[in-house]
Order: C-alpha cells, then sequence, then structure tokens
C-alpha cells in the first residue's frame, strides 16, 4: 500500500492527463449506452463492411477495459525492462508509444459507439490515419532509440551488438517514416487494404539490413 501511495503522489500533472485520457473510452460507452443495439460491430472487413458482432457489453465495456490493460501493461514493461535507463534516454519515443496506446483507445471506442447507434463511416480511414501519423512520429525518433528489450527492432544481433542496434535504427528511422507517410496518403484515398503490405516491408526492410550487417562482421570483412 505505500508503494502505490507514494507512486500516487509522484504523479504528474501529465500522468493525471495521461491515466484519464485512458478512462474516456468507458465514460465514451456510458454516455451512448442506452442507444446501443444487443449487438454491436465490432470488426470490419478490408472492404470496409461489417463482418463481425459483439454483444453490447462487451463492445462497450469488455474492449475498453483490455484497452485500458493494454495502456497498463506498457507502463509496467518499460519500467521492468532490465535496460530501463536506456529508454528513459529516448524519452519522445517512450511517450509515443505510451500515448498511442491510449488514443489509439479512444479513436477505437468513438468508431465501435458511432458505428453502434448507426452512423455510416469509414472505418478503415478512421483507424489508419492516426497509426499512419504514429508510425511518421516513431520514424523520426527511432534512430535516437536506446538498446533496450521492450521497444525496436528487437533481433538476437541488434540485442548483442549495439553497433547493429544503432545502424539498423538509423535505418529503419527513414524506413518507418517513409512507410508512414505512405499509410497516410493511402488512409485518405481509402487503401487501408493495402496496409498490411506496406507494414511487412517496414519490418522486413530493416531486419534484413540487421541481418547483412551480422553476417558481415561475422565473415569479419
Amino acid at each position: 500500500m505505500k508503494k502505490i501511495s507514494g507512486s500516487i503522489k509522484n504523479m504528474t500533472f501529465s500522468d493525471w492527463v495521461y491515466w484519464g485520457m485512458a478512462l474516456v473510452p468507458f465514460a465514451i460507452s456510458l454516455v451512448f449506452y442506452s442507444r446501443l443495439p444487443e449487438q454491436v460491430p465490432t470488426h470490419w472487413g478490408e472492404d470496409n463492411q461489417i463482418n463481425g458482432y459483439s454483444s453490447r457489453n462487451m463492445a462497450a465495456f469488455g474492449i475498453p477495459a483490455f484497452m485500458f490493460l493494454m495502456a497498463v501493461m506498457v507502463n509496467v514493461i518499460y519500467r521492468i525492462d532490465p535496460k530501463r535507463e536506456n529508454i528513459s534516454r529516448s524519452r519522445e519515443l517512450k511517450e509515443i508509444t505510451r500515448w498511442f496506446v491510449v488514443l489509439l483507445a479512444v479513436m477505437v471506442q468513438f468508431v465501435i459507439v458511432l458505428s453502434g447507434i448507426g452512423m455510416d463511416i469509414n472505418v478503415g480511414s478512421m483507424v489508419s490515419i492516426p497509426i499512419a501519423l504514429m508510425f511518421v512520429a516513431a520514424g523520426n525518433y527511432l534512430p535516437k532509440w536506446r538498446q533496450n528489450y521492450t521497444m525496436g527492432i528487437k533481433l538476437p544481433w541488434t540485442l548483442a551488438d549495439e553497433d547493429n542496434w544503432n545502424r539498423t535504427h538509423r535505418m529503419a528511422g527513414y524506413v518507418w517514416t517513409a512507410g508512414g507517410i505512405l499509410m497516410l496518403i493511402m488512409g485518405f484515398f481509402h487503401l487501408a487494404s493495402l496496409f498490411f503490405l506496406v507494414f511487412m516491408a517496414m519490418v522486413l526492410i530493416p531486419s534484413v539490413y540487421s541481418y547483412l550487417i551480422y553476417r558481415k562482421k561475422l565473415k569479419g570483412i
């Protein structure tokens, strides 16, 4: 209890705003709960058509609870990471990832509730555009992201070699920024169905680059 009390006392204004925002999805559900049908749309296909439903209680409170748990987990993992000092030194990217989870939860809940009460919305664009902006922002700070076990291009050779980590993340910064901009354009033109291909390229290109560095060092070239 003393640890919990101490943690609350050490919370900054930004922390209070953060956790307050994490509760907004529940508030959205409470406001619109009486207008939601028994079965609420919670999944959409690539054609932006509904292909999955959840019960009213699951849509209103189950999904926000899951997203809130994700926010808690992100903060806990950052605190227990063996290289947490490196994470603290990369404050901008840490804050981007923390806030992304919370803001995504708010966006997702708005989409679910608005769709549930009968509003015709383009779910793909509403969700994909914030994701694209996150990748653009993260890409700008990725080259400064120090070695850790929680976020970044975490491969055996990047975790074992700090030089490999730094070079991989410098290159990944350009790839993620370009990929995020491409996703943003695709989101505005309702081409969110192609997001997966862009995302795979954003993952594979830095990974292959990192492996090539590893193989080159292994051969002593």
